[in-house]
């Protein structure tokens, strides 16, 4: 018996263990009742009448959200994850905006312990990816990311195009890029563009693009730099860069500011996200924080930006076919470039 005893007090242990090892951490799940919900929806509603960049359309969607509060439309969601859904579907139905929305997190707001830790910013490289020498010794960068600015991003910047300063031609691939880091992109047009507005008062900097409030005060500033590590590509040879509809934020940015600065990048692939703005967001309860758009983007030429309608391509294509399109633009723009183009031409007549 003592034997049968030890026998099924180790099968237990073992099986407790298992599963020990095999159930996840509990999710918390904020319970809302009929005060709290009023509470959240009021404040949300005036944080968006007061912050929104577009104040008309922030205001009709927080008038939409008392009217249904009031009809009693939320009364069936119970939870700060159901609440969140809901609230952010109605806002999105008359201010849409990818940086506006009810966000429910899987952990306390008010724990610092809880948060998750954010990966190290220079694990990918800081998103700058990968160099390849192509045929005709065409150059290619591909940027996941961009990641904001720091002495370690700026060395890394550094190296990553001064790889292809001699190129003959440059294409830089953003597509499914993203990131907040307008720091970076000016950063990165600094080794691609120079003033060409006139052949003898040039200036060392560019305004490329600035975000603006609701009341049409700059809030921040985006220019080149004009001391950068490395070599830089210069700002005549072909550029051309790569997106598609997943391209976003800061990356549409990069593409937008380019290709409107003389249009000095040739711009390849299909119509990208569509997200000229910046968000702030704040904790209103638990596990809900208001996420609001208080910015948008304005490139200093067109006075516009690319929400909502994306960065439009110079030359429209799918994004599986991008990079050989613009290898074939590459390859043409070499052959016929000035006090060179005649001489390869005629190398290669029959």
């Amino acid at each position: 018996m003592g034997r049968q005893r030890w026998i099924a007090a180790a099968l237990l242990l073992l099986m407790t263990s298992a599963g020990a090892q095999t159930a996840s951490a509990p999710v918390l799940e904020e319970a809302l009742d009929a005060p709290t919900r009023a509470h959240i929806i009021n404040e949300y509603a005036r944080r968006l009448t007061e912050q929104h960049v577009d104040g008309p359309r922030a205001k009709a969607a927080a008038d939409d959200l008392r009217k249904r509060l009031a009809r009693g439309e939320y009364d069936d969601q119970l939870t700060a994850r159901a609440l969140a859904a809901r609230v952010t579907r109605d806002v999105a139905a008359v201010a849409p905006d990818r940086h506006t929305y009810l966000e429910w997190v899987p952990y306390d707001l008010g724990d610092e312990r809880q948060r998750p830790v954010p990966p190290a910013p220079s694990a990918d490289n800081f998103g700058l990816r990968r160099f390849e020498l192509m045929a005709n010794n065409i150059g290619y960068l591909k940027i996941t990311r961009f990641a904001p600015l720091d002495r370690a991003s700026i060395e890394a910047a550094g190296r990553f195009m001064a790889q292809a300063a001699d190129c003959p031609a440059l294409i830089i691939d953003v597509r499914d890029a993203g990131g907040d880091g307008q720091a970076m992109a000016a950063l990165l047009s600094s080794y691609l563009l120079v003033d060409q507005r006139s052949y003898i008062f040039r200036d060392k900097q560019l305004h490329l693009h600035d975000q603006i409030d609701r009341e049409g005060h700059v809030t921040a500033e985006y220019w080149t730099t004009s001391d950068v590590a490395g070599k830089r590509f210069g700002g005549y040879k072909p550029l051309y860069v790569l997106v598609n509809e997943k391209t976003n934020n800061a990356a549409e940015g990069f593409a937008y500011d380019l290709q409107q600065y003389v249009k000095r990048a040739v711009v390849v692939g299909a119509p990208t996200l569509g997200d000229a703005r910046v968000g702030v967001k704040q904790r209103i309860s638990r596990q809900l924080q208001t996420s609001i758009a208080v910015t948008r983007a304005s490139n200093v030429i067109t006075r516009a930006n690319w929400e909502g309608m994306g960065v439009q391509p110079d030359r429209m294509t799918t994004s599986g076919a991008a990079l050989d399109t613009a290898l074939q633009l590459a390859r043409d723009a070499i052959l016929f470039q000035p006090a060179t183009g005649k001489a390869r031409a005629a190398q290669s007549a029959p």
